[in-house]
């Protein structure tokens, strides 16, 4: 049944869709670092880097407690954001109650935290999948799906966001 939304996913326009197990998801407890000391967004102490008080290792459980995580990949943040978002609505109304996307939020077109602003949705929030300990290139790689290190602002980006299904 949760085949159905690799199809949700392609019909949003991602580019990849994959269904995976929770064991096929790699941690690696190094994503902090890249979070707190090479994201500008960690001092700003946003609401979209917030891990609300978990630990490294309980989201790890957290993420392994479910039966399937469906992959998704983009060229456009906004568009994984906006994906990842709808499909776990859509599993939630199946009856998947503890659907949970993770991803960077890219919702609005400049944040507006930026800017000294409040969220407009911060219902809509997710953690960001590195601040989640998720190691993304590993985990990309493993499914055969196209992620590497860019090496100029210019170069095509690959973006990836998770929905986890019970």
């Amino acid at each position: 049944m949760v085949e159905k939304y690799v199809d949700t996913a392609k019909r949003l326009g991602m580019l990849n869709a994959v269904l995976i197990s929770p064991d096929d998801l790699y941690f690696d407890i190094r994503t902090d670092l890249k979070c707190r000391w090479g994201c500008e967004e960690y001092f700003n102490r946003s609401i979209k880097c917030h891990i609300r008080d978990t630990t490294f290792d309980h989201r790890v459980r957290m993420a392994r407690s479910y039966k399937k995580i469906l992959i998704l990949h983009s060229n456009s943040s906004r568009d994984v954001s906006r994906a990842v978002l709808e499909i776990e609505r859509e599993a939630f109304l199946d009856g998947h109650y503890f659907a949970f996307g993770v991803k960077c939020c890219a919702l609005c077109q400049t944040c507006e935290l930026s800017a000294g602003k409040s969220c407009p949705t911060p219902e809509k929030i997710r953690p960001c999948d590195q601040a989640f300990g998720i190691d993304v290139y590993r985990t990309a790689a493993a499914q055969g799906l196209p992620c590497r290190v860019l090496h100029d602002r210019d170069d095509l980006q690959n973006r990836y966001g998770f929905v986890m299904i019970d």
